[in-house]
């Protein structure tokens, strides 16, 4: 009786030291936690506080970075545009700034980017443009058909008919370029920030060479910018690229300028068989070395894709 007696005690000393241990370990846990928690808060706030706005405009999310620029989705007014800002501060890409700034405030079309608002925030420029709800046509050629393809490229090719129309040669057409909406409606010319306008005083140094070598045309190589059949041949390339998944010409930057010079591209429809003959003629006629070779107007150009476009079957 008294060992069971002994026994009873112990385990109810046992349980009793226990709950002790259990409720001391709970409350350094709390106050550990009210410890770590305050300082993290404060973190997160500062960090979303810093990247909420630019300007006026509250900043929706991160779209894009390029060389010298970021682009953000952002809202005011409970409408939706495309911020773009440049990451870097120098002289010579603010002219630019200001010139891709100035040329848009005279453009308006379907088919190019508007501008909205311009400012400064945090000493770096910032532009406001249209924001189309989907891709650059280089990231959805390959989901797209040939006739989904010709009908993007008939839009685009009427907006750079359009800045010519207006004495703007874009200096960068490639397909990064060309915006295309998620249900392909919308199709807009992007990046005018290297684009010349023909009767303004030029802010290119002489000799030097802009734009993407890929799609230069052999010309430019000679420092001969102004001339709006450069846009025709890299509308060409365009063309090539989203209709066969690659460029007529790769390799090194100094290796692709040479071979715009002296090499013939291959045929598109020998990389993709559904590129009619008449197809095939027109990206050719885009591609020839001498610029009085190619179409003399994106006019011309544009009228040739819908004959092709009227004639073409899936």
């Amino acid at each position: 009786m008294n060992l069971l007696f002994f026994i009873l005690i112990t385990l109810i000393l046992v349980i009793i030291i226990y709950i002790l241990l259990k409720n001391k370990n709970n409350k350094k846990i709390g106050e550990n936690l009210k410890t770590n928690k305050e300082p993290e808060k404060i973190e997160l706030k500062q960090i979303n506080d810093k990247q909420k706005r630019i300007g006026n405009y509250i900043v929706i999310k991160f779209l894009g970075e390029g060389a010298t620029s970021k682009v953000f989705l952002v809202k005011k007014d409970n409408s939706l545009f495309a911020l773009k800002q440049l990451n870097i501060i120098d002289d010579e890409l603010k002219k630019r700034f200001d010139r891709e700034i100035a040329i848009l405030k005279e453009l308006k079309h379907k088919n190019i980017v508007s501008i909205i608002d311009s400012g400064i925030y945090e000493e770096k420029p910032f532009i406001v443009i249209d924001y189309v709800d989907g891709d650059s046509l280089d990231r959805i050629a390959p989901k797209l058909n040939i006739i989904q393809k010709l009908d993007i490229l008939i839009s685009a090719a009427n907006g750079i008919a359009y800045l010519h129309s207006k004495g703007i040669i874009h200096r960068d057409i490639k397909p990064e370029n060309i915006l295309v909406s998620k249900d392909l409606s919308t199709v807009k010319i992007a990046d005018l920030g290297i684009s010349k306008v023909v009767y303004w005083k030029p802010i290119t140094q002489e000799g030097q060479i802009l734009g993407t070598p890929a799609y230069m045309a052999p010309e430019l190589l000679e420092g001969k910018s102004d001339d709006p059949r450069i846009d025709i041949y890299a509308f060409g390339i365009t063309m090539y690229e989203v209709l066969t998944h690659n460029v007529p010409f790769d390799g090194k930057p100094s290796e692709i300028i040479l071979k715009h010079i002296k090499e013939e591209p291959k045929l598109p429809s020998l990389l993709n068989p559904e590129i009619p003959q008449a197809l095939d003629k027109i990206i050719m006629k885009c591609l020839e070395k001498k610029p009085e070779r190619r179409y003399k107007s994106m006019l011309t150009l544009v009228e040739d894709l819908i004959m092709v476009r009227k004639n073409l079957k899936i």
